[in-house]
């Protein structure tokens, strides 16, 4: 009910004469209003009755009829409850465009157009926030964002050529070239990684993130794992404090097969960082030092940090671990 009154408190409903959304388009009095109202009610007593999916329809009708980016949020939030992408990524684009300046609706429909294949808009919206950014000087920040958003693409080659078109006029940029090597990786392209972060330190060697980032990547296929070992050993020395660096220094030890100092440094990594990744390197030691029970309690600490890590699915799938073993109740 308070959804209710909010929603038509929003769109003018309750006042007399002419209502008018916050889009600034205008209902009669009487039927348009007593039409709107009701499409609302039914949205929440269908929601009320568990069936989401036409809670989610009506509000999105709702949204259309009003252009109201309050409408168009919850026709989104329903939606994507309900599983039906494209609903709401229809809900989430009337949303952004009558609320331009919500950074949460912009980020809602760029995600939404990323899982339902529509690339092109994507891709045009992109790259006209690019040249906002580069205007404002902001085209870390605006990288920072685009790697973040490409990496979540199902369709991991998708989400990498996403990526290389709004990023071609900054090929040379080592934010740019890091974060492409990075989503190469995740679409199992190793060879063109490598080379990637191989000329990046060698047009900068003090970039520590590219020193263990290829390390880390040696590491983690258990391949040339002295020259892992060196690579993080420069990085460490460029950000000794980097929880992330001193959790690849763990792991290239555990690779080697020196446990105690794997865990001495991933032990340290965890205290500062305690997140699913390190947290998965840890309880798979503990668990290879046959400590299952502490392994376990550390499994359980990544599963709350986040229960859809996929270094902790695949962690637990190689240990031969049910997941429902060690998620928290």
């Amino acid at each position: 009910m308070a959804i209710l009154l909010a929603l038509c408190a929003g769109l003018g409903l309750s006042a007399p004469g002419i209502a008018t959304a916050a889009s600034g388009k205008q209902f009669n009095t009487g039927r348009e209003q007593a039409a709107l109202v009701f499409q609302i009610l039914a949205s929440e007593l269908a929601l009320a009755q568990g069936d989401i999916g036409a809670a989610a329809a009506t509000y999105l009708s709702v949204a259309r009829q009003t252009q109201d980016p309050a409408a168009a949020r919850r026709a989104t939030e329903l939606a994507i409850e309900a599983r039906s992408p494209q609903r709401a990524e229809e809900a989430a684009a009337i949303w952004q465009r009558n609320a331009p300046n919500d950074a949460e609706a912009q980020s809602t429909l760029d995600v939404l157009q990323m899982m339902v294949g529509e690339t092109e808009k994507l891709t045009h919206s992109l790259l006209t926030r690019r040249h906002q950014a580069a205007r404002e000087q902001k085209l870390d920040a605006f990288y920072e964002y685009l790697g973040s958003l490409a990496s979540r693409a199902p369709d991991k080659s998708q989400g990498l050529r996403v990526f290389e078109t709004v990023s071609h006029n900054d090929r040379e940029k080592p934010a740019v070239i890091y974060t492409l090597a990075m989503m190469h990786e995740k679409a199992g392209q190793h060879q063109e990684m490598e080379r990637l972060l191989r000329g990046l330190i060698e047009r900068d060697p003090r970039h520590a993130h590219a020193h263990n980032a290829l390390g880390y990547h040696l590491a983690d296929r258990n391949i040339r794992l002295d020259e892992a070992r060196a690579l993080i050993e420069r990085a460490l020395a460029l950000a000794p404090d980097d929880a992330h660096i001193i959790d690849s220094m763990g792991w290239v030890y555990f690779r080697l097969g020196n446990l105690e100092l794997a865990e001495q440094y991933l032990r340290k990594a965890q205290r500062q960082q305690p997140d699913a990744e390190i947290s998965s390197h840890l309880g798979e030691v503990l668990w290879v030092r046959g400590r299952k029970e502490e392994a376990e309690i550390v499994f359980r600490a990544a599963f709350s940090a986040d229960p859809r890590n996929e270094v902790l699915l695949d962690t637990l799938k190689r240990l031969g671990i049910s997941p429902a073993r060690v998620h928290p109740r």
